[in-house]
């Protein structure tokens, strides 16, 4: 079954995003001001979350690694968030997955060794899990970022 126009089409054309994944933490500081966001910068062992919640109430976290990298991305609110923006050149491989036929309309997930996404269309908005598994920062599990 291919993805909806449901799912796909807001998340492709939705709000700007925050931090590209794969970026550096630049980008953090440029796009939070952009959408006018609250920001917030936790030190955790092994990298920096940086926590953005727009005014609509959408919260993007990045977790940015010692490099200055951001290695993983979450998001959940009521809005869809700009794929491009938030994914950087994995964008596309999300939506080959997404036009690709799969089970299921409300959840999409890639699992590969180079790239790990969970979009998750709900009642009250949608929730997302980004990770680049290569650059997790040792200590650091999958866990820790949910």
């Amino acid at each position: 079954m291919l993805l909806t126009g449901t799912m796909l089409m807001p998340f492709l054309y939705g709000a700007p995003a925050l931090a590209e994944l794969g970026g550096d933490v630049s980008s953090v500081s440029r796009d939070v001001s952009a959408l006018g966001a609250t920001h917030v910068v936790t030190p955790k062992l092994g990298f920096q979350l940086h926590e953005s919640r727009t005014v609509q109430g959408t919260v993007v976290r990045q977790y940015v690694a010692a490099s200055g990298k951001v290695f993983a991305v979450t998001w959940n609110g009521r809005q869809s968030l700009n794929t491009s923006a938030l994914l950087g050149h994995y964008a596309s491989r999300y939506l080959a997955a997404a036009r690709a036929p799969h089970s299921g309309h409300h959840v999409l997930t890639i699992h590969a060794a180079d790239f790990e996404l969970t979009v998750m269309r709900t009642p009250r908005g949608w929730l997302g899990y980004a990770l680049l598994p290569d650059t997790l920062p040792q200590g650091v599990t999958r866990e820790m970022l949910r």
